[in-house]
C-alpha cells in the first residue's frame, strides 16, 4: 500500500464562487502547482447552489466545467476526487433557493421525493460525464451533510447514502464510493454512523480538527486525527485502512506568532486559533508520521490556499475569517512552510525511506464495545477512548 496525498481545492481568488465564475486557466496554474509539492489527488466540489438550479434540473454549464476542472487537474498529472452533494462549505450553508420555503426553511434532503430524486440526478449526471476518466479517483457522495442538515432517523441516514451510491454504480461501475464524514458521526448520534456509512462506501474516512473539537488538548493536538482515524475503521468493522479525508488548521499572517480570536462558526461565536506557519508545518508533519505509524491509507490536507482579500466581502469569508487561510500556499501562490513537509514526504515515500508506506501497519484497535454500544453514548465514549489512546501513547 502507498500512502496516499490529497488535498482540498478552492481556487485563490473565487473560492466558493469558482463554478459560477471560472477562470480555467487559473485553475490550471493551480494543478500545476498542487501537483509540484507532492499530492496525488485533489478533491473539488460541486456546489447544490449553482448544479441544482431547479427541481429535477442539473445544470450542463456547471457539469462541463466539473469535466474542466477534471481535465486540468488530469493534465497536471493529478488523480480527482469530485464531491457531488455540497451544502455545507467553509462556515456557510449553499442551499439552493428553491429548497427553501417562504421563510427560509429547507425541505427535507432525507425524505423529500423531489429533494431526494434531483440529487439523485446530480450525483449520476456527474458521474454519467466522467464514467470512464481514468483521472476520477473516487466519487465522494456528500461534505459533512448532516451539518446541513441532520436525518430524522438512523434509517433515513442509511437509504440517502444508498440511492445516491446506486445512482453513481449505475453509470460509473468500479469507481470508488466515498461518503465525507466528520467528528460528529463519532461524537454525537448523528444518525450517520459511521458502521451504516461504511456499509454504503467502498471506504472508511474521517475528517477530524482539534480546532472544532472541545476535548482536544490543544488546537495542536496531534493525536486527535490519527485516533479518529483509528476509531474509524473500528467502528466500520471491514478491515480496511481509513482514509484522512480531511485535516489541517489556519494560520496567522506570515511572520505573526499564533494567536487565539473569536470567529462565527455556522451563525454561533467560536475560539479558533491562528497557528504562526511554522506551527503549522510542525502540526502537519507530526500528524502525518503518526498517521503512517497507524495504518492509515492517506490523508488529504485542507487546503490548497489562502484566499484573495478581494474575497474579503463576501460570505462565508467575509465572517468566517479562519476560512481565509487555511491553506498551505498564501494568497499570493508563494508557498508557506507546511507545503515544504508535504514535498518532503512525497520524496521520501518515493524513496521508499518512511517505514510502512509500501506495506502499513495493522490499524490498531480502540473499541472495547460494540458499535451498537458505542452509538448509545457516542460522545462518552469517544472522550473516554481518547483519554486511554493519549495514555497509551505516553507509555
Amino acid at each position: 500500500m502507498t500512502f496516499e496525498l490529497g488535498i482540498n481545492y478552492w481556487p485563490r481568488r473565487s473560492a466558493m464562487y469558482m463554478w459560477r465564475e471560472l477562470d480555467i486557466g487559473e485553475v490550471r496554474e493551480e494543478m500545476e502547482q498542487i501537483a509540484g509539492m507532492g499530492f496525488d489527488v485533489v478533491r473539488v466540489f460541486t456546489l447544490a447552489q449553482d448544479f441544482l438550479p431547479k427541481p429535477l434540473t442539473v445544470a450542463a454549464d456547471m457539469v462541463a466545467n466539473l469535466v474542466d476542472v477534471v481535465r486540468a487537474a488530469k493534465d497536471a498529472g493529478l488523480k480527482v476526487v469530485p464531491t457531488l452533494v455540497v451544502i455545507n462549505m467553509s462556515g456557510k450553508f449553499w442551499w439552493p433557493a428553491w429548497m427553501l420555503d417562504v421563510h427560509g426553511r429547507p425541505g427535507d434532503l432525507f425524505s423529500d421525493p423531489t429533494i431526494l430524486r434531483t440529487q439523485s440526478m446530480l450525483v449520476e449526471t456527474c458521474a454519467r460525464a466522467l464514467a470512464g476518466e481514468d483521472s476520477i479517483r473516487a466519487f465522494d457522495l456528500a461534505n459533512e451533510i448532516d451539518d446541513a442538515q441532520r436525518p430524522r432517523t438512523r434509517d433515513a441516514g442509511w437509504l440517502w447514502a444508498s440511492l445516491l451510491a446506486n445512482a453513481i454504480r449505475r453509470v460509473a461501475p468500479g469507481t470508488p464510493i466515498q461518503i465525507g464524514a466528520h467528528l460528529p458521526s463519532l461524537t454525537t448520534e448523528n444518525y450517520m454512523r459511521v458502521d451504516d456509512v461504511g456499509e454504503v462506501a467502498d471506504e472508511d474516512l474521517m475528517h477530524a480538527y482539534p480546532l472544532y473539537y472541545p476535548g482536544a488538548r490543544s488546537f495542536l493536538d496531534p493525536e486527535l486525527v490519527p485516533f479518529s482515524c483509528a476509531l474509524t475503521a473500528d467502528l466500520s468493522g471491514r478491515g480496511r485502512a481509513p482514509l484522512m479525508q480531511e485535516f489541517g488548521l489556519c494560520t496567522a499572517p506570515p511572520g505573526s506568532p499564533g494567536q487565539t480570536i473569536t470567529d462565527d462558526f455556522l451563525g454561533r461565536p467560536l475560539q479558533q486559533y491562528l497557528a504562526s506557519e511554522e506551527e503549522a508545518a510542525e502540526y502537519y508533519d507530526a500528524v502525518l508520521s503518526r498517521l503512517v505509524g497507524i495504518g492509515a491509507s492517506g490523508a488529504y490536507a485542507w487546503c490548497y490556499g489562502d484566499y484573495d482579500s478581494s474575497l474579503f466581502d463576501r460570505p462565508p469569508i467575509s465572517t468566517a475569517i479562519r476560512e481565509r487561510t487555511f491553506g498551505l500556499v498564501r494568497a499570493d501562490g508563494s508557498e508557506k512552510p507546511a507545503a515544504a513537509v508535504f514535498r518532503n514526504f512525497r520524496e521520501r515515500r518515493d524513496a521508499h525511506a518512511c517505514s510502512g508506506l509500501k506495506k502499513g501497519p495493522v490499524v490498531p484497535r480502540v473499541l472495547d464495545l460494540t458499535a451498537d454500544e458505542y452509538y448509545r453514548a457516542p460522545g462518552k465514549h469517544f472522550g473516554r477512548l481518547y483519554a486511554k489512546w493519549i495514555a497509551d501513547s505516553a507509555s
